[in-house]
């Protein structure tokens, strides 16, 4: 079935679906792009940050 078309043929159309395929990929992620959301208040971030996570990627001091 493939014998007629050509090695180069073959790998000319490999490269442009890969292209399309990348191009339709990068305008996905463009259109589903979300809008910077509002900054949060620091203080309430770090009062409900989950610090019984990170015991063991970070040693923390008890006391200070």
């Amino acid at each position: 079935m493939l014998e007629g078309i050509g090695l180069d043929t073959t790998m000319l159309w490999a490269a442009i679906g890969f292209s399309a395929l990348g191009l339709g990929a990068g305008a996905y992620m463009f259109y589903r792009a979300r809008p910077a959301t509002e900054s949060a208040d620091v203080s309430e971030i770090v009062k409900s940050a989950p610090y019984h996570r990170v015991h063991n990627d970070l040693k923390i001091k008890s006391g200070s």
